[in-house]
């Protein structure tokens, strides 16, 4: 082989070298300069010390019906919405019905003799055999309602899609719309990001409503006077994490708190106060990519858990202390 040769192979050689460097080189710089700097690591906050769980989890119940979407506790009974299916089933996992629906259900109520369903933007109502025995006016275009709590003889609905709540009578009349601004000191209203919006009614017959852009609970008398409130953003044990939290929750029989968040999943027991009580579930007992769990509870305050990704219910007793 003669030296022009060689070194034409050499040249194309160095040339074939220097270009698997230099891409290496430009490789790694391009995913330095793609990554986010300000991006914040949730990871060191996903533990949970163990002296503060409190709840062990007793029982789980698999759900046939794809796309769970909200679940409620009455008199034994689980009533339960998907995308299009009403479903009742007892706390054993026996079925009651389960009735095809038009859809899509968005928010359940049971009550100890209707089933109150949200079916995005209007009411269905059903006795708890499945037969459908209303169908209220539809709201305005745009209405997306996450939740339902029944007051004696009113019916209050959040209206993520405004947002507001919503009074109703039982006849299916509305009474009274507000959006959070009547209070002497704030003018923010209700800020929903996204659609989770959350009403419940405490032991005291008093109004409770989730500002998850606020990151807080609040008290509402039954004409939308701001009474109280509290909760605070973070990423501590005791806050809410994220851009609208908590997503969800329930009130115990003593006026406790349980919420659930998105984001950093997690189920916590805040007294009536709003103190964190403890832990029910860490996001360790959840999928990396779980969505915020409905949350009901029974007479014992035994929590219930409807785990949306995994498609089934959880249920959460108190550790004897």
């Amino acid at each position: 082989m003669n030296k022009t040769l060689i070194y034409i192979l050499l040249l194309v050689l160095g040339i074939l070298i220097a270009y698997i460097m230099l891409g290496d080189f430009f490789s790694k710089d391009m995913q330095k300069s793609t990554k986010n700097p300000y991006a914040f690591d949730i990871k060191e906050f996903e533990h949970v010390d163990p002296s503060l769980i409190k709840y062990k989890e007793t029982k789980r119940i698999k759900l046939d019906n794809p796309f769970p979407k909200a679940i409620d506790y009455q008199d034994g009974l689980l009533g339960l919405a998907f995308k299009n299916k009403l479903q009742v089933i007892d706390t054993s996992g026996r079925e009651i019905f389960n009735k095809t629906i038009d859809g899509p259900a968005t928010a359940l109520h049971i009550s100890p003799d209707r089933i109150y369903l949200g079916c995005l933007d209007h009411i269905e109502i059903f006795d708890l055999k499945g037969n459908q025995l209303e169908n209220w006016d539809l709201l305005d275009s745009g209405a997306y309602i996450t939740s339902i709590a029944l007051k004696e003889d009113k019916l209050f609905v959040a209206n993520a899609g405004e947002p507001e709540v919503i009074r109703y009578n039982l006849n299916g009349d509305i009474e009274i719309r507000f959006d959070g601004t009547k209070r002497e000191f704030s003018d923010f209203g209700f800020i929903v990001p996204s659609p989770y919006f959350d009403v419940h009614i405490d032991p005291y017959n008093q109004l409770w409503i989730a500002n998850t852009g606020l990151q807080n609970i609040q008290n509402y008398t039954e004409d939308g006077s701001l009474r109280a409130y509290w909760g605070n953003a973070g990423y501590k044990l005791e806050d809410f994490t994220g851009c609208c939290n908590p997503a969800h929750f329930t009130i115990l029989s003593d006026g406790s708190f349980v919420t659930c968040e998105k984001g950093l999943v997690r189920i916590k027991v805040h007294k009536p106060s709003g103190e964190l009580d403890c832990v029910v579930a860490a996001p360790k007992d959840f999928d990396t990519d779980s969505e915020p769990a409905d949350l009901t509870s029974d007479e014992h305050d035994n929590i219930y858990a409807l785990d949306i990704t995994k498609k089934m219910i959880r249920k959460f007793e108190r550790l004897m202390e």
